[in-house]
């Protein structure tokens, strides 16, 4: 029978061993021995930047979108009566004469709003688990969906609507406990001007404008309704959280930056602009007296809010646009946002097939973990209801951004994180969703129905300042 094992013995041999490894030479770690693992290092502290007089907002301002991690996008106006997607003025060459009859003539394309709450709209919103929404208050046609009060606005409180739309829709957001957002697009195919802002030049368009020196004097009163439109939208409606800017590009043109030298969007505007602000319509900073530019005036009333880089400043977040799934580093240290639509164009289009789930769940789980928010956009039609189809696509997506896909504040700043594209996929939402790693081909988007509307300038990089990435435009 072995002879039992005393204490005594067991302290005794502890003992030698410590004594022999402090006094025995250093052994080499034989070359097989796997290496221990290095702790992943950290990511840059994303440092606010300035841009045309203004710096980006702080960490403690844009964490909430981070923290986000989900927005549901609003694509609704004039353009849902035709049902042919938003770009149709400009697709089909509608002058503004016959395209203000999908308001005015009472037919089956006719934009009426019968059907409009925005409450139906915030539940949505909530049961697919969005924590913000963001709704075309203007988009490219020039329409509004306010009473807008620039002599030369065309908007909802005119005949035969007469009605405020945002308001409504800030309030019922609001209600269901969402943050609050707004798009707005200084860009209108109602001016010639904007293809011609210095009547010596004209652009190539789809109306046939030609090089007109009125052009000049048009592009001036086009700038003018933007700037009181957008004093009107950032005064009247209390807290408002994100201004999702699009279309500061000229003539469809080169970037937003580009155009900067006529829509001004930084914190003032010059006085010897080619293009001034009437003062009916201009506000100065109450603390210098000079007149303020596009953001400027937006951050004298809102102080909190986060914008887009495509009015020309250099915004707070990236804008990663269209159907692609997100490819490459997990994590960048910068608030980025991916927006897509699952319904071929953004705006209503009539009988536009559906994105797959799996499609759908592909695109917001490689986003997610790269600590990316998500804008899922859907557009209602005419009288504002969200398609039965649309609605059941987006509510089974609603279970797919777990409490855990929702970063703590450490997480998202974007630091201590050590979830690496190899722990990523293991976490797979469904069977049917693939991560794509840096330097793996991301699943290709699905084929662009015909018909469906892209910018002229898919192809198009805007400057790219530290905190930002370029962004593809792909027909918003």
């Amino acid at each position: 029978m072995p002879e039992p094992i005393s204490r005594r013995r067991v302290l005794t041999g502890m003992a030698a061993v410590t004594v022999a490894a402090a006094v025995s030479p250093t052994l080499a770690t034989p070359a097989h021995a796997a290496a221990s693992p290095q702790p992943l290092p950290l990511l840059p502290l994303r440092v606010p930047q300035p841009d045309l007089g203004i710096e980006q907002q702080s960490d403690e301002k844009i964490r909430w979108l981070q923290d986000a991690k989900l927005g549901m996008f609003i694509h609704w106006g004039v353009y849902s009566g035709p049902a042919r997607g938003e770009w149709y003025m400009e697709n089909a060459a509608v002058t503004p004469e016959n395209y203000r009859k999908y308001v005015t003539d009472a037919n089956g394309e006719q934009f009426t709003a019968a059907a409009y709450h925005p409450a139906d709209w915030a539940q949505l919103a909530k049961d697919m688990g969005a924590r913000y929404t963001v709704l075309t208050a203007r988009h490219h046609d020039g329409f509004a969906l306010w009473p807008s009060t620039h002599p030369n606005a065309w908007h909802s409180g005119q005949a035969p609507l007469q009605r405020d739309f945002i308001g409504r829709y800030v309030t019922a957001v609001r209600d269901a406990g969402l943050r609050v957002g707004l798009y707005y697009s200084p860009l209108s195919w109602r001016y010639p001007g904007y293809y011609d802002v210095r009547g010596t030049n004209c652009l190539p368009n789809k109306w046939g404008y030609v090089t007109d020196p009125a052009h000049k004097e048009n592009a001036r009163i086009m700038k003018n309704e933007v700037y009181q439109q957008v004093k009107e939208l950032v005064t009247q409606y209390g807290k408002i959280d994100d201004l999702w800017w699009d279309g500061g590009w000229l003539g469809q043109q080169g970037t937003d930056a580009d155009a900067a030298f006529f829509w001004e969007p930084g914190k003032f505007r010059d006085p010897a602009n080619e293009w001034p602000v009437d003062a009916a319509y201009s506000e100065t900073d109450s603390a210098t007296g000079r007149p303020l530019g596009l953001t400027g005036l937006a951050r004298k009333h809102q102080p909190d809010i986060v914008t887009t880089l495509r009015s020309g400043w250099i915004g707070e977040f990236t804008s990663e646009e269209g159907g692609s799934v997100p490819s490459g580093a997990m994590r960048t240290g910068r608030l980025a946002e991916k927006c897509f639509t699952i319904g071929g164009a953004w705006g209503y289009t009539a009988g536009a097939p559906v994105m797959s789930f799996g499609n759908i769940m592909n695109i917001l789980v490689n986003a997610w973990v790269r600590n990316m928010t998500v804008l899922l956009n859907v557009g209602p039609d005419r009288t504002g209801v969200v398609p039965a189809t649309r609605r059941r696509r987006r509510a089974r997506s609603a279970p797919s951004c777990p409490p855990a896909a929702r970063p703590s504040t450490e997480r998202a700043a974007g630091r201590g994180n050590r979830w690496t594209a190899s722990t990523a996929s293991r976490r797979r939402t469904t069977p049917s969703t693939s991560i794509c790693c840096p330097g793996t081909a991301a699943r290709p988007s699905p084929p662009r129905p015909p018909g469906t509307p892209r910018s002229p300038a898919s192809s198009r990089s805007p400057r790219v300042p530290t905190c930002r990435t370029p962004s593809a435009r792909t027909g918003r």
